[in-house]
């Protein structure tokens, strides 16, 4: 089954949209950010990585 390509477009700016709020989370961590919080970020961040991945 071939995806049309406005349903690829549509995931793809929906992963990067999603990579971009991760990476302005971790950026607006700051030092003092509990450890969970900053896991918790980075997990984030990794899984709307793997997603801009899968949707390229």
């Amino acid at each position: 089954m071939t995806q049309s390509p406005s349903f690829t477009t549509t995931t793809q700016d929906s992963a990067l949209r999603e990579f971009l709020a991760a990476q302005e989370e971790i950026n607006s961590l700051s030092a003092n950010a509990a450890p969970s919080r900053l896991e918790r970020a980075l997990e984030r961040l990794e899984a709307a990585k793997s997603s801009m991945d899968l949707a390229a």
